[in-house]
């Protein structure tokens, strides 16, 4: 028998590669799904039901924090479940098949404890909240500010202040560093869902960053990951050109200069901003309670606000990224607080209505699927892309209403809610707003004892209601 020639033989050897390659893919576990956001359970107790199936991101990865030596990982559809057991380093891929979609490459990838909280740390903060300008944060809100899209859009960018133009008059000469290739690479459209992910990516994962007598980027220990779980660090994977911007721009002194306007924002957002008050409020009407909170924010940000929640050693912290408080001439003192403290109430409210709501999936799921006739696709409403997402939305702005009658007077409230409202339907897209709320305010006064179980039943009953007839 004649030898193959050995281009044949490459031909050849490629070709079983492909095969085998492919018959591999072919052997991933995959589970089926009617529906388009799922949920995963962590060691059977831990429940996260906004997982959203998304066959573009290729893979749609899952990082799972392992603090013990094998953390148990089901993905959970209507249809089907799968379980895997994930340790430290493990990469495990496997297909969702939503009907009549494309199939989803999905991966789990086993991460190491994302967080250390001390006995010192804790004894220090517990029972506390702070109010920072961090600067690294900050300077990952600079580079937002004179990106193409960060100078269009003013959710994530508020352009109206003297700070604003400072900033621009600053940094936009350093517009073509390459650090801002890869920001406007990634940040590419007004209102735009994945847009908005780098944006979070950037901004909350910086804040466990600090600069060092060198003038280094480096993680300060205590959380080693601060954005969401199934996104990457934008900062750890560019850390060394954005030292590299902020040594060419000298962001350091420009920072430093501006610390006696940070100080005064921080000062103002504790005065409009009763935090300890809001959590004892949360606490009685949700019966449970949360360690620390810790607020972040930048002149520079719009409206984008988002949060995290961190549990280690007994110890739970909430850290807010949102926007600075202002004041508005048009409104006496108390409408300007709460105005002021609807912006950071919404954000700690999460943590206690997103727990609250994952006992009510199925109905939410059901009752808020057809996402047409609860919001507008605009506004950046496509951040809410699950109906699980889109109900605790309102529910996080209706529970401040409650606060607002427990605390405010009627006058106040009569001005104030009013606007709220307005804000949900015509600025953010929620058109459902204001029925919602007024029939949450209404069970509340009628019995201003009633469990949070009680008026999640009989909020969804009449969500139900609503959604048969229109």
């Amino acid at each position: 028998m004649k030898s193959l020639p050995k281009y044949a033989l490459a031909l050849m050897l490629a070709a079983g590669t492909s095969a085998c390659y492919a018959q591999q893919v072919k052997e991933l576990p995959g589970i089926k799904s009617n529906v388009e956001t799922i949920t995963y359970v962590l060691n059977g107790t831990e429940r996260h039901a906004d997982w959203k199936i998304s066959p573009e991101q290729k893979p749609d990865r899952l990082s799972v924090e392992c603090n013990q030596k094998v953390t148990k990982v089901a993905f959970v559809t209507d249809v089907d479940s799968i379980t895997f057991n994930v340790k430290v380093g493990d990469t495990i891929q496997f297909y969702v098949l939503q009907k009549g979609k494309e199939k989803a490459l999905t991966e789990i990838v086993g991460v190491p404890k994302n967080v250390n909280f001390t006995k010192k740390y804790i004894r220090e903060h517990q029972g506390k909240f702070s109010v920072e300008v961090p600067e690294v944060h900050e300077l990952a809100n600079i580079l937002v500010a004179i990106s193409s899209i960060g100078q269009q859009d003013s959710n994530m960018v508020d352009m109206t202040t003297p700070y604003h133009k400072e900033v621009m008059a600053h940094f936009a000469p350093y517009k073509n560093h390459p650090i801002m290739d890869v920001v406007n690479r990634h940040i590419t459209k007004v209102f735009d869902n994945e847009s908005y992910w780098y944006y979070y990516a950037m901004k909350m994962n910086a804040c466990a960053y600090v600069f060092d007598k060198k003038g280094s980027i480096k993680n300060e220990g205590i959380i080693q990951k601060m954005g969401f779980s199934n996104q990457d660090d934008p900062i750890l994977v560019n850390r060394a050109l954005i030292e590299d911007f902020a040594k060419k721009s000298n962001f350091r002194e420009f920072y430093k200069q501006h610390q006696p306007y940070y100080n005064e924002l921080m000062q103002t957002y504790r005065t409009q901003n009763p935090i300890v008050q809001q959590q004892e409020w949360l606490e009685k009407m949700f019966g449970f309670k949360y360690g620390n909170y810790r607020v972040t924010f930048s002149p520079l940000v719009g409206g984008a606000h988002s949060t995290m929640g961190f549990e280690d050693n007994g110890f739970n912290q909430t850290v807010m990224f949102v926007k600075r408080a202002d004041l508005n001439p048009k409104y006496n003192e108390k409408v300007n607080e709460m105005r002021n403290t609807r912006v950071v109430f919404t954000e700690i409210d999460h943590n206690f209505v997103n727990p609250t709501s994952d006992k009510y999936t199925k109905q939410i799921n059901e009752i808020f699927a057809d996402r047409a006739k609860w919001v507008v696709e605009s506004n950046g409403t496509s951040a809410y892309g699950s109906p699980y997402n889109v109900f605790n939305e309102y529910m996080t702005w209706g529970i401040y209403s409650l606060y607002c009658l427990d605390k405010f007077s009627a006058e106040d409230n009569a001005t104030f809610i009013p606007i709220m409202e307005h804000q949900m339907e015509q600025k953010r897209g929620f058109i459902r707003f204001g029925d919602f709320n007024q029939k949450l305010i209404s069970l509340y006064k009628e019995n201003p004892q009633i469990s949070i179980d009680e008026l999640y039943t009989n909020l969804l009953d009449w969500s139900k209601d609503v959604q048969a007839k229109l």
